[in-house]
């Protein structure tokens, strides 16, 4: 049975290899992302942000460090569901991210523009489960936009 740490190098050399090969980087700087544990905020800082190329065109690639030890770091693959979001927005999402385990997250993306976009992420453990994410994310991003649409439409109507 492989260890924690060859499943660890294993995934760092499929995403280096097949992912970021295409990659453009990001270059900001940006604040933490935090996630609760325990009841108990916790931030993961942001190494780096990659934008995809070619089929993965519109998702994002975040590596954040860890705030435990091991692994030292963490993986999230990002889409896009809103360029300007809002709580109206957030509360549109927010069904589908808890029944799949997905975290919806307010972040800019290029801070100087001043908008706060509304991603979805997925936290990736291992190459088996990067397309299975990248499925996920692209359902989530489908069924968001329909529900903006009836709302929308709705608003209409009045």
């Amino acid at each position: 049975m492989a260890s924690d740490n060859d499943t660890q190098e294993n995934l760092q050399n499929y995403l280096k290899k097949e992912i970021l090969k295409d990659a453009k980087r990001i270059k900001n700087k940006y604040p933490p992302i935090s996630e609760k544990v325990n009841g108990i905020s916790k931030s993961l800082k942001i190494k780096n942000i990659y934008e995809l190329k070619g089929n993965l065109n519109n998702f994002i690639f975040i590596t954040t460090k860890n705030y435990a030890k091991n692994p030292s770091y963490r993986y999230f693959l990002a889409i896009l569901l809103a360029s300007q979001s809002s709580d109206l927005l957030v509360s549109l999402a927010k069904e589908f991210s808890k029944e799949n385990r997905l975290k919806l997250i307010q972040f800019s993306l290029y801070p100087q523009h001043f908008r706060v976009g509304l991603f979805s992420l997925k936290e990736i453990h291992g190459k088996n489960n990067f397309s299975e994410a990248v499925n996920l994310l692209k359902e989530h991003r489908i069924i968001f936009r329909k529900d903006f649409e009836k709302l929308r439409k709705l608003i209409e109507q009045v």
